[in-house]
């Protein structure tokens, strides 16, 4: 019985420890939001524009539903932008009315609710290869320099993105978001 017991502890600690050092490569990140071609999942925002959770869902590259769960400006929360780019904008729903926005409002412009925020990250980082790769426990880091400063990714061993920070190097804004319940090629309903 002791014998039984310390072959099933050896083993136990074996898988943990494989576990707790997984690691993915920046490929297999890539592979994973390139064969995005649907996604749902839950966000945290936290940069020069404030701080907000997002439901967000996307049908790669032309529908995209973002709804604002938390925000420190409370009147913010409930608002609902939709992209469908047979419209060539982004409209907002607040409360009872619909706020139509063009693309290149500052409210649109270079954002998730017209990008599909995975492939915002790959444009935010401009296709470059990672300065470096670190294992962190169950995920791995991948910093990049890009031209505007410094950006983090943070990716689990299945290669899903968890987290990212971004910082300009002229301004010292830093932004991040936390990615959490990620659901892949689920055709996820996109309207108001």
């Amino acid at each position: 019985m002791k014998t039984l017991n310390r072959m099933m502890t050896t083993a136990l600690l074996a898988a943990c420890s494989l576990h707790a050092f997984a690691e993915t490569t920046w490929d297999a990140v890539k592979k994973k939001v390139a064969d995005g071609k649907s996604y749902s999942v839950e966000y945290k925002y936290d940069g020069p524009k404030g701080k907000f959770k997002f439901d967000y869902r996307a049908v790669v590259p032309d529908h995209i539903r973002s709804e604002i769960k938390e925000a420190s400006d409370q009147a913010r929360v409930g608002i609902v932008a939709v992209y469908d780019a047979s419209w060539k904008q982004v409209r907002y729903k607040s409360g009872g009315g619909i706020i139509p926005r063009n693309l290149d409002h500052p409210d649109v412009k270079g954002t998730a609710f017209m990008t599909p925020v995975f492939s915002l990250i790959m444009d935010q980082i401009g296709g470059g290869k990672p300065s470096s790769t670190t294992a962190e426990g169950d995920r791995t880091r991948f910093e990049f320099k890009t031209g505007s400063g410094r950006f983090t990714v943070w990716a689990r061993d299945n290669g899903d993105i968890v987290k990212t920070e971004r910082i300009d190097s002229a301004t010292k804004e830093k932004e991040t978001r936390d990615f959490n319940s990620i659901q892949w090629n689920n055709n996820p309903a996109t309207g108001f």
